[in-house]
């Protein structure tokens, strides 16, 4: 696979595992829950805890090989960023 095409496919995971785990822990605050009224509602939390915790794993996983690909780059931009404030 192409490393641009890679790197493509890892920020769409990025972002979609990402928005899975933000609404799911959104869904999860008994705050919220309270606010909405929803109390008396019957959600599958069992479903909604195996979603926000499976996407938060392959958020981590897709953030480390993010870094990975981009290490030089952001090494790269560190260093021209530290010449310039010292």
């Amino acid at each position: 696979m192409e490393k641009r095409t890679a790197k493509y496919l890892i920020d769409v995971g990025m972002l979609v595992s990402g928005i899975l785990c933000a609404l799911t822990g959104i869904i999860k605050l008994p705050a919220l829950l309270t606010f909405v009224d929803l109390r008396g509602m019957i959600l599958p939390f069992y479903q909604i805890s195996l979603v926000h915790d499976g996407s938060g794993v392959v958020f981590v996983v897709l953030i480390i090989a993010h870094l990975g690909y981009n290490w030089r780059w952001m090494a790269a931009v560190t260093r021209t960023l530290l010449k310039r404030s010292g």
